[in-house]
């Protein structure tokens, strides 16, 4: 409605409106372009995104786990966090080049601080009296991870796995509108530059839809995943 009433009120050239925009979104897809640049940032998202999981996700329970490599790095992840977004991503093209390895090398260092902090805390959170229950009934460590600890991990997995989703999304768009050329986020810069209100919004609608399809996909499967807890509920 919001958006109905600004294209009414200032005009379809300066706010097109619904219609206008999905008229633009069907010549993009018609021609081959829409596709082409959402797979493109679909493809930086996905590696981005794998790889900060793994690596955050280490070093989060590594550090969870001990203390001494929890102080070691106390200070690159207060940096991490503080350090402007924009800096890795204009370094890293200054220093690596305009291309995408660039572009995840940017991303893994922005979002990696804040997945160790979420899995650090999920692994403190761990219940202590379980794990050592299982220790006395001799049972094999694989077992208690498997049994014990990544139960009560995954939901501080699973959140910190649609948060960091849903960052990676917004900085693979930022980082390609500075220096890549291809993506969602190049052609947003690209009819920024042609002054095009339509392309602009075309490609920001299709951007949401899909996020919005994908984090409802993560949301399914997180409660997929957790059924048995109503269960438990139900026989308390």
């Amino acid at each position: 409605m919001v958006w109905i009433a600004l294209s009414w009120i200032m005009g379809a050239k300066v706010v097109p409106g619904p219609v206008e925009t999905i008229q633009f979104l069907l010549k993009e897809h018609q021609s081959g372009q829409l596709w082409f640049h959402i797979w493109m940032t679909l493809w930086r998202v996905l590696v981005a995104f794998v790889i900060t999981m793994m690596l955050g996700t280490l070093i989060g329970v590594l550090s969870g786990a001990s203390r001494t490599l929890d102080k070691l790095l106390e200070a690159w992840v207060i940096t991490g966090l503080a350090m402007p977004r924009i800096l890795p991503v204009v370094v890293a093209y200054l220093l690596i080049g305009l291309n995408d390895t660039a572009a995840v090398v940017a991303l893994v260092i922005i979002l990696v601080p804040q997945v160790i902090v979420q899995m650090r805390e999920g692994i403190r959170a761990i219940d202590t009296k379980l794990v050592e229950m299982a220790r006395a009934l001799r049972r094999p460590r694989s077992q208690i991870w498997r049994q014990v600890i990544l139960p009560q991990l995954a939901p501080y997995l699973l959140g910190t796995a649609r948060g960091a989703l849903s960052l990676t999304w917004k900085m693979v768009v930022f980082a390609e509108l500075l220096g890549r050329t291809s993506g969602v986020g190049y052609q947003i810069n690209f009819y920024f530059q042609m002054f095009e209100m339509r392309g602009i919004l075309a490609y920001g609608f299709a951007m949401t839809l899909v996020l919005a399809a994908v984090d409802m996909a993560m949301l399914y499967l997180s409660e997929r995943s957790f059924r048995w807890r109503r269960s438990v509920e139900q026989v308390i």
